[in-house]
């Protein structure tokens, strides 16, 4: 018997990560941030970036880091995670976005007045707190922390609650 997919199933999930991804490959500062790991990644001299070609190497809605052949670049991992019921209504589950955006330290300043990580969360936070999506509800802003990977890679985990029907 099949299942019609509501924010009630788990499967659902899937799709939700999948508009998510949307959002993020079309931001073009986004794109630059990740793929140009210069000082200057909004350089007009630089050609735009197709979002498409940083699916599974910058950016990635499986919970892996992306291999690189040795060579660490940027990257933001997008999970759902930390599903509870809402103590207060149960009729609704809370759940948790989390962005994991991680630079290599000898990448982290951007034209010396600023550091990549912190442009890359500008982008999401700008992109997705307090904003209603379409099969996935409203998003808020909850909480950040500092992310160390490697002695090389580092940045930070952003999350973003959720309320949605159980």
């Amino acid at each position: 018997m099949e299942q019609q997919a509501t924010q009630r199933r788990f499967a659902v999930m899937g799709e939700n990560l999948f508009r998510i991804l949307n959002k993020l490959i079309t931001n073009q500062r986004l794109c630059r941030l990740l793929k140009y790991q210069n000082e200057d990644p909004f350089s007009k001299e630089l050609p735009d970036v197709d979002g498409l070609e940083l699916i599974n190497n910058s950016i990635c809605i499986t919970p892996k880091i992306p291999e690189k052949d040795g060579k660490e670049t940027a990257y933001v991992m997008v999970v759902f995670d930390r599903f509870i019921v809402n103590t207060n209504n149960p009729d609704f589950k809370i759940s948790t976005v989390r962005f994991d955006i991680a630079c290599p330290y000898n990448e982290w300043v951007v034209n010396n007045s600023n550091l990549r990580p912190y442009l890359i969360m500008q982008e999401i936070d700008t992109m997705f707190n307090q904003a209603k999506m379409s099969g996935i509800g409203n998003l808020q802003f909850v909480s950040s922390s500092a992310l160390t990977l490697s002695p090389h890679l580092g940045g930070y985990s952003m999350l973003y609650s959720i309320n949605e029907f159980n």
